[in-house]
């Protein structure tokens, strides 16, 4: 259920060497994989093995790791990742932006909506920290405040989208890791305005957990979906992450994830449009012990 393959080995014969079939089975392994469900395929290679590394490298793996005596030899090995798109294109008729700071995924998710039902909207990094400051809870574990589902709904709305919030739980969210009184007094507080506002903008909520088909109805409406995610299986930490939900194709949900992660080698290839197979997604779209599920449905709103 991780959505990560793993390739063990492969191998070809010395005479069959410089034919390219060494790439053949490498796409053979991907297409498997990917018809299997699988999101990730990973694998390890001797750090000394040029030619393969060299393969691996021009075929979009990344290298995330090295594994001192990893062979029985002693040896080296490098462990390599790549993101399983199948024949899914990166370009979409959604804009893509990459966050530039690591607390703004909420809203550069907001700002790709914009740009999408409104034309000639430019996302930029000053309209990033804009909407961050009007979506925020203002505390977060450490460092600057993340973003609620109901901030980032009032915010969507006051910049001319129609949303409804999903929630899976009342009351006052990511409290679970704040020790200190204060930062949570002002966490409850800043989420006690952005209900109340919800309320006077009219905007809908949904206070259970949203199901697969949710999702897919909103998308088919002509809606995208901002997803709360655990970051673990995109990125390998236990934060909580916002996507955007763009498509469907009857098999994936596909995402904009804003995060791309420069120390991982990654890149758009490995952010924009990515396919997920529907029960990995539901896997992931929610965090913490208590499972929290969030998501709001964002669409063009008709102006008075």
């Amino acid at each position: 259920g991780s959505g990560v393959a793993r390739l063990y080995s492969i191998a070809i014969g010395p005479l069959f060497a410089g034919l390219g079939i060494g790439r053949m089975l490498l796409a053979s392994a991907e297409e498997t994989a990917f018809e299997h469900n699988r999101m990730m395929l990973r694998l390890e290679v001797r750090e000394d093995n040029s030619r393969a590394i060299r393969i691996y490298e021009q075929s979009g793996y990344r290298k995330i790791g090295r594994e001192p005596a990893y062979y029985e030899d002693g040896a080296t090995a490098l462990r390599y990742e790549k993101t399983l798109r199948g024949d899914i294109p990166v370009a979409t008729r959604v804009p893509f932006y990459q966050q530039t700071c690591e607390f703004t995924c909420g809203p550069c998710c907001l700002m790709m909506a914009m740009a999408n039902f409104e034309p000639g909207f430019v996302p930029d990094p000053v309209m990033e920290i804009r909407l961050w400051r009007e979506a925020t809870t203002v505390f977060m574990m450490s460092g600057p405040g993340g973003c609620e589902p109901f901030g980032l709904a009032v915010a969507g709305h006051e910049s001319g989208l129609s949303a409804e919030i999903y929630v899976s739980f009342h009351g006052a969210l990511f409290l679970q890791s704040v020790r200190s009184h204060d930062k949570r007094r002002v966490m409850e507080l800043a989420q006690v305005d952005f209900r109340r506002r919800a309320e006077l903008y009219g905007i809908p909520v949904n206070y259970r957990p949203f199901a697969i088909d949710d999702i897919r109805t909103a998308i088919a409406e002509g809606k995208l979906v901002l997803v709360l995610i655990s970051g673990f299986l995109m990125f390998g930490k236990k934060v909580p992450h916002w996507v955007l939900a763009i498509g469907d194709d009857g098999d994936h949900i596909l995402i904009h994830d804003p995060w791309v992660e420069d120390e991982r080698q990654e890149t758009i290839l490995d952010a924009a449009n990515i396919p997920v197979p529907y029960g990995i997604f539901m896997n992931m779209a929610q965090f913490g012990r208590d499972g929290l599920r969030a998501a709001i449905t964002l669409g063009k709103r008709d102006r008075q």
